[in-house]
Formats: C-alpha cells, structure tokens, sequence
C-alpha cells in the first residue's frame, strides 16, 4: 500500500541538548550501523545475491520508499527451492523422526555457512521438484545441474586440505551427492558404480569421505552432525549382534543366498585369481543384507529346523547407509572387474540389487534394482543367468 505524502505538515524541530555522552553515544551508534552493515555482507560461499539491508532515514526510521536502485533483485527461484526442500524433501531421506528434524533444521544452516553445501540442498530440491512438476522438468534439472557441479567445483578444492572448520560440511555436499546421483534421470548404460573411465565420480567422492570420517572423527560426534553420527553408531552395533546371531545356524537350516552364491563362483569360475575378491565382496554384502534377512527371512521357520535364540529387533526401515553400507567399503579390485563386466562381478551385483529394492519407495530410488537387474542380466551369458533366478525373483523383474 503506497503512502500520500503530500498533505503531511512537517514535525516541529526538536532542540538539542548538549550532554557529556554526547559523543560516545554517536561513536556507539556509528559502530552498531557498521556492525550491521558488515553482518547483512553476503559470504563469498553463499550461492547468488544476498537479500539487501533496509534503507534509514535521518531519524532511523525505514523509508517508506527504498531507492530500489539500492536492492539487488531477489532470486525467487533458489528461494523456491530452499522451501521445497525445507518443506518436502527433507522428510523423504530418512525414516526416524529425529533424522528428519536434523536434515530440515541442521542441514541448511550449514548450507547458509557453506555455500557449496546449500548448491547441493538445492541441487536436490530441484531435482525433486522436476519429478513432480513435469511441465517445467527441464528448467529445474538445468539448476540441479548447474548448482551440483558448481558444488562439486568448491569441493574438490577443499578435499585436499580437510580441516577440523570443514569436515563436516564435506562429509555432508558427499552425503548429499549420493542421493543427488540416485535422483538423476538414468541412462541407458548407467551401471551406477563404475562409469566409462572407471569408478563412477560420485562413488569416487563417498569413498573419499571414509578418510574425513577417520581423521575428523571427534569433530563430527560433537558437530551439527553428531546425532546423525551417533544413530549410525547403534545401527552398526545392533548389525554385528545380529551377524553374529545370523551365523549361529543349525545343521538343518538351508543355506542363505549369499552363501550359494559364494559356493557357485568358488566350485565353477575359472577366474582363480580373482576368488579372493569375490568372496570379500560377498562377505562385505552380508552387512547390507542382515537387516533384510532379519525382516524376512529369520521368523519364516520350517517345521523341522530348530528355532534359535530371538536376536535383538533392528531400528525400524531400511536406512540408506544400511543398504550402501557394501558399496562405501567395496575394494577398488573389484569394481575394477565389474568395469570389465567379468559374469561372476556382475552376479554379486545382482543380488545386492535386492537389498537396493528395500529403497525403492523412496522417489529418489525407485526404478534402480529393476534398472541395474536389466543391465546385468543382458551382460550374463546363460549359464550365469540361472545363477541370479533368486535377485530376479526377488524383485520381481520379468526378463524380455
């Protein structure tokens, strides 16, 4: 609403008393105005303009018109963005209450500390904006496009001098990363962990984090982060409890997938050499799959086994860090063979697609098992494919 200021009288004039405080009042006031035009100075890390400070009249009260000369132009579309993400995507990574607040609340004031972190917010909101908003998909997958890589830019810097100030906002532009390469539109022959020249670029940046969350261990337990840190901490120690109840089997019980699997590659493959890194990435996916087995398989007793001792629950849902649990410790050697498309890399891969599907409500998910099961099984040759009838029928992907 605009204000008419032509019938307004002008105020008296106030006369002016002199006073011994005079002066430190003034050199007070002119150090607060500095202090607020220096806090309202956008940071060289914050993605686009900053908002601008109001205009004061001579009696500090805010002009009713600002010189709009003086306002940068504000950037409707990342604010857009930021709401989506705050109001909607921040709910869908995560199932515990508690986790939820953290990526709605912690999460985009580091971004407002770290641009490269909120570029990656960003990226994610858009790409979950493209998703349900057809009309406008390719505008919104430009902006992801642009902020991630824009991201990425920043990040790669910082990787080689990690500090104790950015460790965290590090560890989470990779965690942000990994769902950002999940939510991408998929190409025919993505095979998600290697790509053309070797390990994907996103997997390459996970795996690099290992070593942040090794050197800069206590900062991120006491960090923005820290719960996120510690709930990972008891999912892993109730995983190992229930790997070792899993392992406790009777002489009845029928063998579990994985370890058919492993007896297949062991007795048939002729890729000797090779034996060592099979069998450690099928060891390395037990862990991803204990609290798949636990939902689905250890109540599903026959009348003749024996029942063994109740382990204690899992936290309920499939958590993302359970599921790629395997794929942040895989060795280089083996994704090397999977570069090479050797049958029995391919099989391993098949069956962690399975736990992969526990994801798939997830919009920034969904399609991926079936995608990878397809790929996978037009690299088999026929002997191999009898080998993954057990992911296929899991999944429920019917081959053409």
């Amino acid at each position: 609403m605009e204000i008419d200021s032509t019938n307004v009288k002008p105020s008296a004039r106030k006369t002016h008393r002199k006073t011994r405080t005079g002066c430190r009042t003034l050199t007070q006031s002119a150090g607060s105005a500095g202090a607020l035009s220096h806090a309202n100075t956008p940071s060289n890390h914050s993605p686009h303009a900053s908002y601008g400070t109001p205009q004061f009249g001579q009696n500090g009260e805010s002009s009713s018109i600002p010189n709009e000369a003086l306002l940068p132009t504000l950037n409707l579309t990342d604010l857009e963005l930021l709401h989506n993400y705050i109001t909607s995507t921040a709910f869908t990574l995560h199932t515990d209450p508690a986790m939820k607040i953290l990526w709605r609340i912690n999460v985009p004031q580091l971004g407002f500390q770290n641009g490269f972190v909120m570029r990656g917010i960003l990226a994610l909101s858009a790409l979950h904006m493209a998703r349900y908003k057809p009309e406008q998909k390719d505008s919104y997958m430009s902006q992801a496009t642009a902020h991630h890589q824009e991201g990425l830019r920043i990040t790669t810097g910082l990787l080689s001098s990690i500090t104790k100030e950015n460790c965290t906002a590090l560890y989470l532009f990779s965690a942000l990363t990994l769902y950002i390469t999940l939510a991408s539109p998929r190409k025919p022959g993505d095979f998600l962990l290697v790509g053309e020249n070797g390990i994907a670029d996103w997997l390459y940046l996970v795996k690099g984090t290992n070593y942040i969350i090794e050197s800069s261990e206590g900062y991120l337990f006491s960090g923005p982060l820290g719960p996120m840190f510690k709930a990972g901490r008891r999912r892993t120690e109730i995983r190992e409890r229930l790997l070792a109840s899993s392992s406790k089997t009777q002489d009845n019980d029928p063998p579990d997938p994985l370890t058919e699997l492993s007896s297949l590659i062991t007795e048939t493959s002729p890729d000797r050499q090779n034996l060592p890194i099979y069998t450690t990435a099928i060891n390395t996916l037990r862990k991803s799959f204990v609290f798949h087995s636990y939902y689905h398989y250890r109540h599903q007793e026959t009348p003749s086994s024996t029942p063994t001792p109740t382990p204690p629950p899992p936290p309920a849902g499939h958590e993302t860090a359970d599921i790629f649990y395997w794929v942040f410790r895989l060795p280089d050697a083996y994704l090397a063979l999977l570069k090479q498309h050797t049958q029995e890399s391919l099989a391993i891969l098949a069956y962690f697609c399975v736990v992969l599907k526990r994801l798939d409500g997830h919009w920034w998910m969904e399609g991926w098992s079936a995608h990878l099961v397809e790929k996978i099984w037009g690299l088999l040759d026929e002997e191999h494919r009898l080998w993954i009838r057990w992911p296929i029928e899991e999944i429920g992907w019917i081959p053409n």
